[in-house]
């Protein structure tokens, strides 16, 4: 049907085509009944196309004048209308009846007195259920991936298979991969990128792998190495790259990995396995030094060092010496070698207290001991107690002089001579007294804990793992408290012992980690050095099993997500050790968090158990340090990368600078190597302070780059409530510590300086230490606006070693009472039999 309203020309127009056969019936007559418009007259165009269509009606016939059609008229009244509805409401729907769609209730359901509902269409439903859907598949996904970790290995690949099979393909960023600059090692897997084998020197150092301070300072040497001069000047340049999100440029990753490669691990390394141990020659191993100085070092070894390392059996062997040094009779050879071995630790203890530059006598020691126990016949004999208890000995004593490397061959050497005894399980036989049992189990914890900090200190993978032993924790007493009825108890009962002594690492989850100190079974025994050193192992079982489960190969294979799924759990268990200790051991502030340290108790020396609490204190921070140290990444997180995932890991890092900032509040204001040989683990203190002191440095290079917030204002001033609290975060940007108080971090790492630089006086590992750090501050010190006027500069140090030793001193070497020991060849075990008297 033609539109009334129809321009006229295109009539005309189609008229014109072939006008006999378009008009075969007369145009109606407007003004006719039959088409008049009710309301509205017809239009001018119409009327003109009809008058013009007149000439033809005369030859139509008047039958067909009835047909014609009758255009639809618009009415003129709107409120005749019917309201059209975009959407009906879900009665009406029902009904099938029109609704008008009045919103919140239509004209029909108030008609009908219905409950009036409009849902969406189906493609917004379908969105709304896609989205929910989406949501729980992560959910249920991040719940799997949790789990992976804590089920036995046939569900664990399932769940992986399950995981793999159901084709949900993550965001580039989700498997928290970071970028090649990141100083995070989440996802890094260790590799060897050097030939350790091409010189003496790198075979001195051997590997460090990437829970090493000293591959953290050759990370860090490589970032600050790459930023341009221009840094300071605002341009950036490679800076801007370095610091930049993880999109990077692929040349500028590769340019920094080949800048990476450039530099050597040996030339980072600190420690002091390229000089030579020398044998002082003539030597005769059958001399021990005046009873005096006897009876000092032997003091020295049982204060100081026996705690934490059980090697001997301290009542029997103690026996052993007084008879030894009263009838000067001549004992078995490995009893002497253990002898000269707890010498030569005394004397080292010796000199940092008395005068450091005074001659290396422990060095006589020594080698009297390879002479007695470590030489070529005796290491293809078959192993016994006294040769582990001597090889455990040697690994002490040479961390006590840097010499890390060996120590971790000798360490070795002990685990696996331990292995072959069966040391590590559990000694079921009733022919052994209670006590040699005790002594046995405290030598394998012993070398347990020398295990774990060489693996901690030289990052590499360590053969111990929490399922190896079955051997129970120490018994929180001493060996002259053995009789006493509740270590009786213990000692009969080793399911009770072994539910009331149950390590941190294997408490079940449901316990809370809050739970109070009264309440745990192992902080109601008195203080003693066997308490402290439970609860040392406890703590070291914890850090290991992080090491083994973070660090690891098989632990990087799980995936970030477990990764940091374990970073929490283990973050939990430190967290429970902490409010285990006993009143008398708490190096924090009561109810307060592990962030607030009590300074009173750590400083002063009079104080009781100020070593246990500073030694407690040390562990616990580079716990917390090689917890945190993954998510650490030098680069910050833009703000629109606010995941939480990033999160976290912000989280996490601002915990790895409050540790590395608690550590350092550990020392006195003023060094004093005299404090640090009386109250600290003096043979791996170095170990301690350079990883605070890499993070702090980590944390810092940060703050040193073009665009982070004005460091000079965040520092130097400062309201009294950041000066009062300065680790308390007030800002979620990354790295919180840092943004919120920056002087924390500056002065923590001025005072870490200051502590190297006065260690440098006595060992020559620290004086390494501090010129690494001190190159790596003189870099970033600019873009901190930091003047170093108060800072060590390296210059009034005293060479600790001046040289390699002639010969031996002969202030050592002679008789005992005025009698030569050798002499007296009667039979020395009728009176102690040194053959089993350690045990």
């Amino acid at each position: 049907m033609d539109n009334p309203s129809q321009p006229t020309e295109k009539l005309r127009s189609f008229a014109g085509d072939n006008e006999a056969h378009l008009h075969p019936y007369p145009t109606p007559n407007p003004f006719s009944p039959q088409t008049v418009a009710v309301g509205k007259p017809q239009s001018q165009p119409y009327q003109s196309t009809t008058s013009s269509s007149s000439s033809v009606q005369g030859s139509v016939p008047p039958a067909a004048v009835s047909k014609v059609p009758i255009p639809r008229l618009a009415t003129g009244d709107v409120s005749y209308r019917r309201r059209r509805s975009a959407r009906a409401c879900e009665p009406c729907r029902q009904r099938k009846i029109k609704c008008d769609g009045i919103r919140p209730v239509c004209s029909q359901c108030i008609h009908h007195n219905h409950q009036c509902t409009f849902e969406d269409v189906k493609r917004v439903r379908d969105q709304k259920r896609l989205g929910s859907l989406a949501k729980r598949v992560e959910a249920y996904e991040a719940l799997l991936r949790e789990l992976e970790g804590e089920v036995d290995l046939p569900t664990a690949r399932k769940i992986r298979k399950a995981m793999k099979n159901s084709g949900n393909s993550r965001k580039p960023d989700d498997d928290g991969s970071d970028s090649s600059t990141s100083m995070g090692s989440l996802e890094a897997i260790d590799q060897v990128d050097e030939d350790l084998n091409r010189s003496e020197r790198t075979r001195a150092a051997g590997f460090f792998g990437k829970n090493s301070e000293v591959q953290w300072m050759r990370k860090l040497e490589t970032g600050v190495s790459m930023k341009s001069p221009s840094r300071y000047g605002g341009s950036g340049g490679a800076l801007n790259s370095l610091h930049s999100d993880s999109h990077q440029d692929a040349s500028f990753i590769q340019k920094r990995q080949l800048s990476e490669k450039d530099i050597s691990t040996s030339t980072m390394d600190y420690h002091l396995d390229n000089l030579d141990i020398p044998l002082i020659e003539p030597c005769d191993p059958f001399v021990v030094p005046p009873r005096e100085l006897a009876d000092r070092y032997l003091h020295a070894f049982l204060t100081y060092v026996h705690p934490t390392f059980s090697a001997i059996r301290k009542n029997t062997f103690t026996l052993q010496y007084q008879q030894f040094f009263n009838n000067a009779l001549s004992p078995p050879q490995k009893w002497l070698a253990i002898l000269n071995m707890i010498f030569a630790i005394g004397c080292r203890f010796s000199r940092l207290i008395d005068d450091p530059q005074s001659s290396e006598e422990d060095l006589l020691y020594l080698t009297r001991a390879r002479l007695l126990g470590l030489h070529s016949k005796i290491l293809f004999e078959h192993t016994d107690l006294q040769q582990i208890q001597l090889e455990m000995l040697v690994a002490i004593y040479l961390l006590c002089l840097g010499q890390v490397n060996r120590a971790h061959a000798f360490s070795n050497m002990a685990l696996r001579s331990a292995l072959s005894l069966g040391i590590n399980l559990r000694l079921t036989d009733n022919r052994t007294e209670d006590g040699a049992k005790e002594a046995r189990g405290r030598l394998w914890w012993s070398i347990y804990s020398m295990e774990h900090l060489l693996t901690s200190m030289t990052g590499r993978a360590s053969c111990v793992s929490e399922g190896l032993c079955s051997v129970p924790l120490p018994l929180p007493c001493d060996e002259e408290a053995f009789d006493h009825p509740e270590a009786k108890r213990l000692f009969q009962d080793s399911a009770l012992r072994e539910s009331e002594l149950r390590p941190t690492l294997f408490e079940l989850h449901t316990q809370s980690p809050t739970q109070s100190p009264s309440q745990s079974c192992i902080s109601t025994w008195p203080p003693s050095p066997s308490l402290f050193s439970t609860f040392l192992v406890d703590l070291t079982l914890v850090t290991h099993a992080i090491m083994n489960k973070v660090y690891s190969i098989e632990g990087l294979r799980k995936g970030a997500s477990q990764i940091e799924y374990r970073i929490q759990k283990f973050d939990l268990k430190i967290d429970r050790w902490r409010t285990k200790l006993p009143s008398f051991y708490q190096f924090t502030l009561p109810n307060a968090g592990p962030w607030h340290l009590n300074h009173p108790q750590l400083e002063d020396l009079s104080a009781p158990f100020v070593r246990e609490r500073v030694c407690l204190a040390m562990n616990y921070y580079s716990a917390r340090i090689i917890l945190y140290r993954p998510c650490l990444n030098i680069h910050p997180q833009s703000d629109s990368d606010a995941s939480p995932r990033n999160r976290l890991r912000a989280d996490m890092a601002t915990n790895c600078l409050q540790a590395a900032c608690a550590m350092i509040a550990i020392l006195p204001e003023s060094p004093d190597v005299s404090w640090l040989a009386r109250a600290a683990p003096w043979w791996s203190v170095l170990h301690y302070l350079m990883q605070a002191t890499t993070a702090l440095l980590l944390g810092l290079s940060f703050s040193s780059y073009p665009g982070a917030p004005n460091p000079s204002k965040d520092w130097k001033t400062g309201s009294a409530e950041r000066i009062s609290n300065p680790l308390t975060p007030i800002s979620n940007m990354y790295p919180p510590l840092l943004e919120t108080d920056l002087r924390t971090a500056v002065e923590s790492a001025r005072k870490a300086l200051w502590w190297l630089h006065k260690t440098a006086e006595v060992d020559v590992a620290a004086k390494k230490a501090f010129e690494l750090c001190r190159r790596i501050v003189g870099r970033i010190a600019p873009g901190l606006g930091i003047e170093l006027d108060d800072w060590p500069d390296g210059g009034s140090y005293v060479e600790a070693v001046k040289g390699r030793r002639e010969g031996g001193n002969g202030s050592v070497n002679g008789s005992v009472n005025g009698h030569d020991i050798v002499s007296g060849m009667e039979a020395f075990e009728e009176l102690i039999d040194f053959e089993g008297g350690v045990f």
